[in-house]
C-alpha cells in the first residue's frame, strides 16, 4: 500500500475516490468532491484506491487540520493503514500536530445507532494516539445541524496534551484557517470563554 496524492490518479481511480467520500460521509457533512482536490487530497493505494485523507495546513502554526478521513471497506484495518501513512506523510513535511473534529456522541436527538458509530469513531482515533480536546462550545460553520462539535489533535512529536495556550492556539487557527473566522469574531471569543483559556497574543 502506498499513499498518493489524489491529483496523480486517472479519472477512473478518481471516481472510485468519490465514491470511497461519498459513502464515507452523510450528505450534510460533505463538500463538493472538487473543492477537496483545492487542498491536500491523498489518495492510500493498492491495485485500487482504498482511502481518502483532506488536509488542510493551518497558516504558518506547522499543524494540519484533516477535513476527511475515510475509508472504502471497514473492517479490514485500513483506516489504521492510511492513518499510519498519514502520519509518516505529515510529519516528513514538517507538521507536528493533526487537528479534526468529530462529531458528539452526546448531541440529544440522535438515535442510538448514530450514537454508537461516533463513540466507535472517536475510540479509533483514540486507539491511534489522539485526544480529544477540552475545547467548548466549538461551533465551526458546517456543524453538525448547528450542534457544537469535538475537537480532537494528534501530536506525535512532544506526545503531550495541549496546554491551557495551546489550546486556546488551536482554537483561533482551526477557526481561522480552515473556516475563515476571523479571531477577533464572537463564535470564537464565545468558544474560548467556554473552554476557560484566554485569547492567544
Amino acid at each position: 500500500m502506498r499513499l498518493v496524492a489524489a491529483s496523480s490518479l486517472t479519472s477512473e481511480e478518481l471516481a472510485d475516490v468519490q465514491q470511497i467520500y461519498f459513502d464515507g460521509f452523510e450528505p450534510h457533512l460533505r463538500a463538493p468532491f472538487d473543492d477537496l482536490l483545492a487542498d491536500t487530497a491523498l489518495v492510500l493505494m493498492d491495485d485500487k484506491p482504498l482511502g481518502l485523507a483532506v488536509l488542510r495546513t493551518l497558516g504558518d502554526t506547522g499543524w494540519v487540520y484533516l477535513r476527511y478521513f475515510t475509508v472504502g471497506e471497514k473492517g479490514r484495518g485500513l483506516g489504521e493503514h492510511l492513518w499510519t501513512h498519514l502520519r509518516v506523510a505529515m510529519t516528513g513535511a514538517g507538521h507536528t500536530r493533526i487537528i479534526y473534529d468529530v462529531e458528539d456522541p452526546a448531541q440529544h436527538g440522535i438515535d442510538p445507532a448514530e450514537e454508537r458509530v461516533r463513540r466507535r469513531r472517536i475510540a479509533f482515533y483514540r486507539r491511534l494516539g489522539a485526544v480529544l480536546l477540552p475545547v467548548n462550545g466549538y461551533l465551526p460553520p458546517q456543524g453538525s445541524a448547528g450542534y457544537p462539535m469535538l475537537l480532537m489533535a494528534a501530536d506525535y512529536v512532544s506526545q503531550t496534551p495541549a496546554a491551557a495556550d495551546d489550546l486556546a492556539r488551536i482554537t483561533v487557527a482551526v477557526y481561522e484557517h480552515r473556516y475563515g473566522i476571523a479571531a477577533s469574531d464572537p463564535v470564537v471569543t464565545r468558544t474560548l470563554r467556554l473552554s476557560g483559556v484566554s485569547h492567544p497574543g
